[in-house]
């Protein structure tokens, strides 16, 4: 799922047939670099970075070996590996997405998902100051995504039977 740019001519033209050797090295290593890289933000963004699961400098200061365990670059590296793993299981066990599915599958269950969360978060943040409106404004998205996705499934329908 995240190689669909090259996933309709990956058998017939693109990198894997034009390039070998050092050159086709150099595109998987880029591409695991890549994995790498966003894994590394991830973690540090999300999973708390260098620090360990537990602060075990806390118990004993003098300790040095504790510290060390604490915090650290090995933390940030296993969490990054990690969720390399988790990318690497997911990109070998889903089955590859055409355009038009990741295409009607973020139209239809995505982007109102994503709608309702951003109106989970933002209607008790303002409630008390324009509920009305928010809602208001919330109900022509909704219909406007689902006037997009019915739009979308139409299209697709005939072009099936075409």
């Amino acid at each position: 799922p995240f190689d669909i740019p090259e996933a309709e001519s990956e058998l017939v033209a693109g990198f894997h047939t034009e390039y070998s050797g050092m050159r086709f090295s150099f595109f998987f290593l880029s591409e695991y670099a890549n994995m790498f890289m966003t894994s590394a933000i991830l973690s540090v963004c999300f999973l708390g970075g260098w620090l360990g699961p537990v602060n075990l400098a806390a118990y004993d200061g003098n300790n040095l070996a504790l510290k060390a365990l604490s915090a650290g670059p090995h933390w940030l590296i296993a969490k990054s590996l990690a969720l390399v793993c988790v990318q690497i299981w997911v990109r070998w066990t889903l089955p590859r997405l055409r355009v038009d599915q990741l295409m009607s599958l973020c139209w239809k269950f995505m982007i109102p998902l994503a709608i309702a969360c951003l109106a989970g978060v933002a209607v008790p943040m303002v409630w008390p100051v324009a509920a009305g409106k928010l809602w208001a404004g919330f109900g022509v998205l909704c219909l406007l995504v689902i006037g997009a996705a019915g739009l979308e499934g139409r299209h697709e329908a005939k072009r099936r039977s075409a």
